[in-house]
């Protein structure tokens, strides 16, 4: 059976969380019958019959790159009528408003981005971010954002058709609690017994420990008044000594048996590198018509598989067969995916063509790891005149790696003149060589070897949770090979290990 990246589920009826190790944030879901779809930010779109176990289904990430949506944030998933929606706010200079639609979730394809326009601010300077679609009583369509503040829609739910309303304060944050600002977003609605309820996220989701949370709110009409929970926060870090950090952004959703669980993202304590992770907790709904995490309940503990679920394959494969173009979707969000020019795929492996003069120049292909702690190890050949390698990457200006060039090893460790340095290097008699790196509480070290059996550490390390000043929407640490210089690579192997290490 193919090993492949780590599952929540512990095989004993339990989960542990995360869910998705790794940056998977802003998570939108629905239940279609006993098939759960979710979207995450920048259009992966996973599938699952559990809950806890998801297989990734596609990308949308290079369709929507086609057009002026890169790097949507916070989407919307829904279902109306038997045409699936796809909502979000495209991060560019124009703040644009989109929406994608299909009539075929598992399979696609989507219609091209529709550009419902440019997304206000609120008189106070507030940008409205985060869509929600949600219908009123009537049946008419609206879209939630930030502020709780909404737009009527046309009635196909692809055109905004009139001026924005807020329908609801900001919900109260107590003064004790350590925020980077109060920033309500990510609303999310569910529909019981005659109430609209919704979800907010507050306080911010890259400053401290302490700063992002879930509040709840409830209404009999979307347009107001709303009530706010006397259980909010619904979710919230108390200390930055617990084990998830800024816990927020959530989403509802039941399954078939009537049980009820937000996901939500989180990171996990001190790991800011790894991203904001995919968690889930069981809600119960109370006498008073409300909604809480049941008591003694703590996302670090294993918790309750949901009943009668089946497992799909869950995750990406840690063996890659780079024989072949269909990549598994690890590699989907690669720019050199889309430049897919600079790919090419043999019998004897992935051949990638060399761009820019080093590592700080090039764009690497980088894959999701999934584990807290592992190590990767690639077998490669390097052309005349190029060089390639291992690296662990977040940005262009904070990542390291090792390469081979001309017969010569480096390594590279952001923009450091010293690593150039000849006493910082090693001879190689030949093109072909196998790298592995090591990512261990926080630390990469870099190793090589000519048979990928006996290995010699080339013992410059980088302490790479500097990297990130916090888990930032796109910029998380992940492995992957890169080339630069003239000429190609040809990358033979490419393998993912997980490391039992220390334990936040």
């Amino acid at each position: 059976m193919t090993k492949r990246t780590r599952s929540a589920d512990l095989g004993n009826g339990t989960y542990l969380n995360p869910i998705m190790f790794g940056n998977y944030s802003d998570p939108s879901i629905f239940r279609d019958g006993e098939d759960y779809y979710m979207l995450l930010i920048d259009g992966l779109v996973l599938h699952s019959q559990d809950l806890v176990n998801w297989e990734p289904l596609y990308t949308l990430h290079e369709q929507m790159a086609k057009f002026e949506v890169n790097h949507p944030w916070a989407p919307d998933l829904v279902k109306h009528g038997d045409t699936y929606y796809y909502y979000a706010f495209a991060n560019t200079e124009k703040h644009l408003l989109f929406v994608m639609t299909t009539k075929d979730i598992k399979n696609g394809p989507w219609t091209d981005p529709i550009i419902m326009g440019v997304a206000d601010d609120t008189p106070e300077g507030d940008e409205l971010i985060d869509p929600a679609l949600v219908f009123d009583l009537a049946g008419k369509p609206h879209l939630m954002m930030s502020k709780n503040c909404m737009y009527p829609l046309s009635d196909d739910c692809t055109e905004i058709i009139g001026p924005f309303k807020q329908v609801a304060d900001d919900p109260p944050i107590p003064d004790e609690y350590d925020i980077e600002g109060v920033y309500t977003e990510g609303p999310k609605f569910c529909y019981r017994n005659g109430y609209y309820y919704l979800m907010v996220a507050a306080g911010g989701t890259l400053g401290p420990a302490t700063a992002h949370g879930v509040f709840a709110y409830r209404a009999k009409d979307i347009h107001g008044p709303w009530e706010l929970s006397p259980y909010n926060p619904i979710s919230h870090t108390d200390s930055s000594r617990e084990t998830w950090w800024t816990k927020g952004h959530a989403s509802f959703i039941d399954t078939p048996d009537g049980e009820w669980y937000i996901l939500y993202h989180g990171i996990l304590k001190d790991y800011l590198e790894q991203g904001r992770m995919l968690l889930m907790e069981p809600i119960e709904w109370t006498d008073d018509g409300w909604f809480r995490i049941p008591e003694g309940v703590r996302p670090d503990m294993p918790l309750p598989m949901p009943k009668n679920g089946k497992k799909v394959t869950h995750g990406y494969p840690l063996s890659v067969d780079l024989t072949n173009p269909g990549l598994p979707l690890a590699w989907q969000d690669s720019n050199v995916i889309e430049q897919n020019e600079r790919l090419s795929f043999t019998p004897e492996g992935m051949k990638l063509r060399a761009e820019g003069e080093d590592l700080n120049t090039t764009d690497p292909i980088l894959y999701s790891a999934g584990f807290e702690n592992f190590e990767v190890v690639a077998e490669m050949k390097v052309g005349a005149g190029a060089g390639g390698g291992l690296t662990m990457y977040t940005t262009k200006d904070a990542c390291c790696g090792i390469a081979l060039k001309d017969g010569s090893i480096r390594v590279f460790d952001q923009h450091k003149p010293l690593l150039k340095k000849k006493f910082n290097t090693r001879d190689w008699p030949s093109d072909s060589i196998f790298f592995k790196l090591r990512y261990y509480d926080h630390s990469v070290s870099h190793w090589y070897s000519a048979d990928g059996e006996n290995w010699t550490k080339l013992n410059i390390c980088a302490y790479v949770a500097v990297y990130c000043a916090h888990a930032n929407y796109h910029t998380w640490l992940r492995p992957g090979v890169f080339a630069y210089g003239d000429g190609e690579i040809t990358v033979k192997s490419f393998e993912i290990k997980e490391i039992e290490g220390p334990k936040a």
